[in-house]
């Protein structure tokens, strides 16, 4: 990847989904037709596997998290992706490159061109299918904390078998291990006075080594899977690198259940290496856009760097780097 980037859009993984109606928040973006053209589109390729996301549109349920593992929630999240991925491009310009947070992954190659809309249903829904085999085996705990911090307290705790598996953040961390060894974490946390919450999505090992079994069975599954070049440069948090026309996305799609991610890594290396200074956060609001703004908040040489999340309520904060709910994701870098 040569030349300097402006924009980046960052998909967030599977985190977790509030009540509030999509019409409502997307209604903010001016571009209601083109993401309710989107999520039509989606639920004509979801209807094979017996999915939908027309429930969540106007009237979402109360707690829209408790609807796992019937797949509603992963295939909101990508649809909300893609739409957001749209409305800005036709509202702006292109993005200069993309990132994909984990789950974020399947909806940033369908932004790039990489996958078609119908292809990316299939890899959101496949997901759900496999994961449903492997379902309350384990799990993903948020830590509020940095990875030094977080390693130790596993280390004193002796869960061996719970893993650093994110590092999103100087403020967050996500563990994945057995229930019963997070439930260890989460007392010793809250002993420490260290906030911590679970990912309702999250029922099994993911970014975890166990899970290699679970990686192999998803690859089987992303078979039928065809894949045109990239129209735009993605990159990679968890292989830490820029993808190219030679990789396997399939490939690459099924390791991110086995190997770690650090988000923080790949962000200090597009904005020092890369010029990156405006991060969108291309999907439903949550914790990948104040991520980017601890990071960016670190990084000295860009004080003045922007994050923004299209689809949250507008709170603008000014600290080296600011987050903003801007509609039209603002239009830093350009």
């Amino acid at each position: 990847m040569t030349g300097v980037l402006a924009r980046v859009f960052l998909f967030p993984g599977q985190g977790s989904l509030t009540g509030t109606p999509l019409s409502h928040a997307l209604a903010r973006t001016d571009g209601l037709a083109a993401a309710r053209e989107v999520f039509t589109e989606v639920d004509r390729y979801a209807r094979e596997f017996n999915m939908s996301t027309a429930d969540w549109w106007d009237h979402p349920p109360s707690n829209p998290n408790s609807m796992m593992p019937e797949g509603a929630p992963q295939l909101v999240m990508f649809a909300t992706s893609v739409a957001l991925h749209r409305i800005l491009t036709i509202q702006q310009t292109p993005p200069d490159a993309l990132a994909g947070c984990s789950f974020g992954e399947i909806a940033a190659f369908v932004a790039a061109g990489a996958l078609s809309l119908a292809d990316g249903v299939r890899a959101v829904c496949e997901l759900v299918e496999v994961l449903k085999d492997y379902d309350k085996t384990g799990g993903m705990l948020l830590v509020h904390a940095d990875a030094n911090v977080t390693q130790c307290t596993l280390d004193v705790l002796g869960v061996t078998r719970v893993v650093v598996s994110c590092c999103n953040g100087p403020r967050q961390t996500l563990v994945s291990g057995p229930p019963h060894d997070l439930e260890k974490v989460t007392v010793a946390a809250e002993a420490l006075d260290l906030r911590v919450s679970r990912l309702p999505m999250v029922r099994c090992l993911s970014h975890h080594p166990e899970a290699i079994t679970t990686a192999a069975d998803y690859r089987k599954r992303l078979e039928p899977i065809t894949q045109s070049p990239l129209r735009t440069p993605v990159f990679s948090p968890c292989a830490s690198r820029w993808y190219h026309d030679q990789d396997d996305l399939r490939e690459r799609l099924a390791e991110n259940l086995c190997r770690p991610i650090n988000l923080t890594h790949a962000l200090r290396e597009l904005i020092l290496l890369h010029g990156a200074s405006c991060f969108v956060e291309c999907g439903p609001p949550g914790g990948l856009a104040q991520a980017a703004t601890d990071t960016l908040a670190g990084v000295d040489r860009l004080l003045y760097a922007c994050v923004h999340s299209p689809l949250r309520e507008p709170d603008r904060r000014r600290v080296g780097s600011s987050v903003s709910g801007d509609a039209a994701g603002g239009s830093c870098g350009r």
